[in-house]
C-alpha cells in the first residue's frame, strides 16, 4: 500500500469513527437504556475492528500517520 493510499484511508476511517460517535449521542435519547448499550456495543466492535484491521497496520508501516485522538 503507497503512503498516499494510507493517507486517504485513515482520513477516512478518523471521519467514520467520528460519525459513529456522534450517532451514540443523537440516539441516547431515542432508546431505552437496554437498546442504548447494546447499540452503543455494536459502534465499539466497529470501532475495534477499524482500529485492529485498518489503523494499526497503517500506523505500523507509516507511523507518521497515526491519528491524533490516539495518541
Amino acid at each position: 500500500m503507497s503512503r498516499d493510499a494510507a493517507k486517504i484511508i485513515m482520513e477516512v476511517i478518523t471521519k467514520n469513527a467520528a460519525e459513529q460517535d456522534v450517532v451514540l449521542t443523537q440516539i441516547r435519547s431515542l432508546c431505552t437504556e437496554d437498546e442504548f448499550s447494546e447499540y452503543r456495543r455494536m459502534i465499539g466492535r466497529s470501532m475495534g475492528a477499524m482500529l485492529f484491521e485498518i489503523i494499526n497496520p497503517i500506523v505500523a508501516k507509516y507511523p507518521e500517520l497515526k491519528p491524533t485522538q490516539l495518541s
